[in-house]
C-alpha cells in the first residue's frame, strides 16, 4: 500500500470515528463556561453539579449534557423516547466522572447547585453519609433521588 493511501485511510479513519459520537463506556468531554445544558440552557459553569445522559440515536451515541441534577431529570422525563445507555455525575469532592448507577447522591437544602436541586454525588458512601450528617441531607442512589424529583 502506497504511503498516500495509507495516509487517506487514516485519515477517514479519524474521521469516522469523530462522528461515531461518545462512546458509552466513556464520561463526555466538558467544556466549562461554554456548553449549555441541554434543560434549561444555561451555561455549564460549575463542574461538581454537571450531570450527563448518553443516548442512543439513529446516528449513534450521543451525550447530553445538564448543569444541575434536576435538569437531567425533568429532560429525561420530558423525552421519554430516548434510549438512555448511560448516566454520568460529577463527584462532589473531587470533580472525578463517576457512573450515575454507582454513585451516592445527597440532597440538602444548604448545598448550593445551580438550578437549586440541592443534590450532589458522591462515588463514596462515606463522603455522602459525611456531608448529609453535616447538613441534616438524605443519601439515595440515582433512583431514589429521581423518583423524589419527580414526586415534588
Amino acid at each position: 500500500m502506497s504511503a498516500k493511501r495509507a495516509a487517506c485511510l487514516g485519515t477517514l479513519a479519524l474521521v469516522l470515528g469523530a462522528c461515531s459520537g461518545p462512546k458509552p463506556d466513556e464520561p463526555p468531554h466538558v467544556n466549562l463556561d461554554a456548553d449549555v445544558c441541554a434543560e434549561c440552557g444555561m451555561i455549564l459553569s460549575d463542574e461538581r453539579s454537571v450531570t450527563a445522559t448518553i443516548i442512543a440515536g439513529e446516528r449513534g451515541h450521543s451525550a447530553l449534557l445538564f448543569d444541575d441534577f434536576n435538569c437531567q431529570i425533568q429532560y429525561e422525563t420530558a423525552h421519554p423516547e430516548g434510549a438512555i445507555i448511560r448516566r454520568w455525575a460529577h463527584d462532589y469532592n473531587t470533580r472525578a466522572w463517576l457512573d450515575s448507577a454507582s454513585a451516592h447522591f445527597v440532597r440538602a437544602k444548604e448545598l448550593y447547585t445551580p438550578m437549586m436541586s440541592h443534590i450532589v454525588a458522591f462515588a463514596r458512601a462515606q463522603d455522602a453519609a459525611a456531608l448529609a450528617d453535616q447538613t441534616s441531607g438524605t443519601v439515595s442512589d440515582f433512583s431514589g433521588m429521581q423518583d423524589a424529583l419527580r414526586t415534588e
